[in-house]
């Protein structure tokens, strides 16, 4: 197994874990209605990229997972208090092909997007959502098929390299 298919590995087990769909839950593990679909507008799907920077030989081997920033609210979840803020949850609004002209109001009116977008940063800032963990289900599967194809001298190794991930 070489660095690239380790990548191609880690990458791939990304997506399978944002596409597996989970029981929708608030911040403290309370169900709410319904499954939660896996994937919203895929822009999270179809921009995540894993790649080697430096090389073994000058021992600066680094692995880079580039993810849109809101990759970091969709693994870690969000703790109720403050409502996040307008222009990521509008954009994901326009996104959403399903919102346009289905909500509706008590009276039977559509919802107009400014309150489409208020209701749900207020559902957000009053439950928050429980995160899916997506990086470290992904990180356990795959240390798990390079042990099995590599060995366990390599999977340390790549253990030690997944030890300097940070979040920035």
């Amino acid at each position: 197994m070489s660095l690239e298919r380790i990548a191609t590995l880690l990458q791939n087990e990304l997506v399978l874990q944002l596409n597996l769909p989970r029981q929708s839950k608030g911040y403290y593990g309370e169900p709410k209605r319904g499954i939660s679909p896996p994937i919203s507008s895929g822009n999270l799907v179809e921009n995540i990229t894993v790649d080697w920077i430096g090389s073994i030989e000058n021992d600066d081997l680094e692995l880079v997972v580039k993810m849109p920033y809101y990759g970091y609210w969709v693994n870690k979840g969000r703790r109720p208090g403050k409502m996040p803020p307008i222009a990521p949850i509008d954009r994901w609004v326009v996104q959403k092909s399903g919102f346009s002209n289905v909500i509706r109001d008590q009276s039977g009116r559509f919802v107009s997007r400014k309150s489409l977008v208020f209701l749900i940063r207020r559902s957000i800032g009053m439950y928050g959502y429980e995160g899916t963990e997506f990086v470290q289900k992904a990180l356990a599967n795959t240390y798990t098929q390079i042990v099995t194809e590599m060995g366990e001298y390599v999977g340390e190794w790549f253990l030690n390299i997944i030890r300097g991930y940070r979040e920035d």
